[in-house]
């Protein structure tokens, strides 16, 4: 279901008011976090990410509707067992990032490119909360990556994979990249699908325009791959693949070389 078109001075508020946040509550934020993570106690700079999330869908006019497989999130996440997840989602734009964080039960961190991190005060942040670098363009650090973020799942954190790696567009997604699973397989972590609906037409890539909108989240039912031989976790990842674009409502790159 679409949300209803925003009326041209919500639109020009949120333009204004989402852009000047993005840039410089970002620098803030990022800033805030790295001095956070010196504080002892809670994962503070965990914290701040959380409250830059909310702050960015608050000032671009974006509200979330959550929808959970059995109906709510208790039922949902008792099938995980108390165990670190591996989130996989389809990634439309930068507000579905903001939407994970804002809502994912913490300790949860993202994988993100590295370029990010190259960014003043914003990538100080991403550093200090403990994101994961992920160097599209040099696989040689995979290795790299790979242990980073097998480390933080072993340690009980959660972690946010988007398995088409870069954005995509049109009504089919990107093919899934096999990162993500690999993960999920040596640190014995279920898989959480997710569908996001309505994130891509917030703020087109390269536009400075921002659409308030209504972000919709649909997460499936967790999947686990402990005990799949090496023909069952082929499969797997194709189920996982079809189930986030089930509920993404998009189609999948196979089906479309179908």
């Amino acid at each position: 279901m679409s949300s209803p078109r925003p009326a041209a001075w919500a639109l020009a508020v949120a333009s204004v008011t989402g852009n000047l946040y993005l840039v410089f509550g970002s620098v803030l934020m990022g800033v805030a976090a790295a001095a956070a993570s010196c504080l002892p106690g809670r994962d503070w700079a965990g914290v701040v990410a959380r409250l830059w999330a909310r702050g960015l869908l608050l000032t671009s006019g974006v509200r979330l509707r959550l929808h959970y497989a059995g109906g709510d999130l208790a039922a949902w996440r008792a099938a995980a067992e108390g165990r670190p997840l591996v989130y996989m989602a389809n990634h439309r734009s930068l507000y579905d990032v903001a939407a994970l964080l804002a809502i994912l039960e913490s300790p949860v961190r993202f994988l993100t490119k590295r370029s990010l991190f190259r960014l003043p005060g914003f990538g100080w942040g991403l550093k200090a909360a403990g994101f994961v670098p992920v160097d599209r363009d040099d696989r040689s650090r995979a290795v790299e990556t790979f242990a980073v973020a097998g480390k933080l799942l072993a340690s009980g954190v959660s972690l946010v994979v988007f398995p088409e790696e870069t954005r995509s567009s049109g009504p089919r997604m990107k093919p899934f990249r096999r990162g993500g699973f690999l993960l999920a397989l040596k640190g014995r972590a279920p898989v959480a699908p997710i569908g996001i609906r309505g994130a891509g037409r917030i703020r087109r890539k390269g536009a400075l325009a921002v659409r308030p909108a209504t972000v919709e989240l649909f997460f499936g039912e967790v999947m686990d791959p402990i005990g799949l031989g090496v023909r069952g976790r082929r499969t797997f990842m194709v189920d996982v693949e079809r189930c986030v674009g089930r509920l993404a409502n998009l189609g999948t790159a196979g089906e479309g070389n179908g």
